[in-house]
């Protein structure tokens, strides 16, 4: 082996045993554990190391020994260079295999909890074209591949509209095809592209925080064939971004909404900000079953339309007979209280996004509900004695927090209330296993199921069962 005091050293022989949850192969020999990119469980490798991350070496491939079985050849282009599709080089059903294998070391590793019952994971029908919801970013510095670069092609350094480039916030790869959306997708962000620049519209300077147009966002209903369009820009006045829509309006009936947001923070978060219709409707209509759902821009819907149908019927299993009250614990447009309607008397929502509150009230209107009832506000803030006084001890909890999982003062109050059930929905594992560990002071894990709501991604949903003891 070689020496590993020198910031960039070989390796030789690495075999490739398993996968981490940012999408890396999981190399080992003897004590030596290293994160290659694009590598996949059964490939055998030299591997350059090339720095490290909390003290453990990450690197590339140096040199292919011999390819893994369960290697497959990736569909995009784009593949590796942009921050989305780690795994698309690995067959899916060892996506699956690894995904499912993710969720119970998280728990049992991370977590060290017994868990009662794992189900295996429900995979996607249609692993490629399944998202409702992409944005793209436009940036003034295009990045280029290395092997682009090599070729000595001509390159016009005009700026970029697509995703950013892994691992890196400021620098945004230009897109022509991304197999994860509609394909009609594809033609609209490159025809933007295309008018933008021929008209010399200025792209968005991340550092310098000059520019016009900041990202580009579309969100499409499966139910009811809508397509809404929105275009973020760093400036007050609209004249650009209608140029723009009335250039496309003629070009593409399959967009039903064209809305624009004014976003001149120096961050792209955007949940608070009011969208501005030039036309259409200022929200699309997804179903789920036999519920219909009003979906803003600013709203948190699943991206998934046909796996949040699977995901919701095992929260349904988990909540069993109809009882009296569920809370539902970072409720989005109210999706998850909706479709749990029938199985309580009454449903209360939480939801920290404004927008998404008045979403959720317009959806219960739209489906002719009146005991469902929703706040908006941070949940450790709302989530008092006093509040489950006036709204009554829940027999049910339904909590599907972001990514960062739970704050610990919910988890407290959580333990206080001491719920008959708590149905834990989850995209991250790792904090899953954090909140329900501390949560194990109270309660069982009784079942876990894994959902692929992303493939091609190293991204899983689970949802846990706890049982008060």
């Amino acid at each position: 082996m070689a020496r590993r005091k020198q910031k960039h050293y070989i390796v030789e022989q690495v075999p490739i045993v398993d996968t981490s949850n940012q999408g890396k192969g999981i190399g080992r020999k003897d004590d030596f554990v290293v994160f290659v990119d694009k590598a996949v469980p059964g490939d055998l490798v030299d591997v350059k190391v090339t720095g490290k991350v909390k003290k453990v070496p990450m690197g590339v491939i140096e040199k292919m020994i011999q390819p893994s079985e369960d290697r497959v050849e990736a569909t995009c282009e784009h593949f590796g260079d942009c921050g989305g599709c780690k795994i698309q080089n690995l067959s899916y059903e060892k996506q699956l295999f690894y995904k499912e294998k993710q969720v119970t070391d998280a728990l049992q590793r991370i977590g060290h909890l017994e868990i009662g019952e794992s189900r295996a994971i429900v995979g996607c029908d249609s692993p490629f074209n399944y998202r409702n919801k992409v944005e793209f970013t436009f940036s003034n510095r295009e990045w280029v591949p290395a092997d682009q670069l090599a070729k000595g092609e001509k390159i016009d350094w005009n700026g970029a509209l697509g995703f950013h480039v892994a691992r890196f916030y400021d620098k945004v790869i230009e897109i022509k095809e991304c197999h994860l959306h509609l394909p009609i997708i594809n033609e609209i962000r490159n025809e933007v592209g295309r008018f933008t620049l021929a008209n010399e519209m200025a792209y968005y300077d991340i550092r310098e925080h000059t520019g016009y147009f900041r990202n580009l966002l579309f969100r499409n209903s499966e139910g009811s064939d809508e397509l809404a369009m929105v275009v973020l820009v760093n400036e007050e006045d609209p004249t650009l971004v209608k140029q723009l829509f009335a250039h496309l309006e003629p070009m593409f009936p399959q967009i039903t909404s064209y809305m624009w947001i004014v976003n001149t923070k120096y961050n792209d978060s955007y949940s608070e900000l009011e969208p501005q219709v030039w036309k259409g409707p200022s929200f699309i209509t997804e179903h789920l079953g036999e519920w219909k759902f009003r979906v803003s821009p600013t709203s948190f819907f699943q991206t998934n339309t046909t796996q949040a149908k699977r995901l919701y019927d095992i929260v349904r299993d988990f909540v069993g007979e109809k009882t009296q009250t569920i809370y539902d614990l970072y409720c989005g447009a109210g999706s998850i209280g909706i479709y749990l309607n029938d199985l309580a008397e009454k449903i209360v929502g939480v939801e920290y996004v404004e927008s998404s509150v008045q979403d959720a009230y317009a959806n219960c209107k739209l489906n002719g509900l009146e005991h469902l009832s929703f706040y908006a506000g941070n949940l450790k803030d709302i989530l008092s004695e006093s509040f489950v006084e006036k709204e009554g001890r829940p027999n049910v909890i339904v909590t599907d927090p972001p990514r960062a999982g739970m704050d610990a003062p919910v988890v407290a109050q959580l333990l206080k209330i001491e719920a008959p059930r708590i149905v834990y929905v989850s995209c991250n594992p790792a904090t899953q296993a954090r909140d329900i560990a501390l949560l194990a002071e109270k309660y069982d894990v009784k079942i876990i199921q894994p959902v692929d709501m992303f493939p091609q991604t190293s991204h899983v949903e689970n949802v846990a069962l706890l049982e008060l003891r």
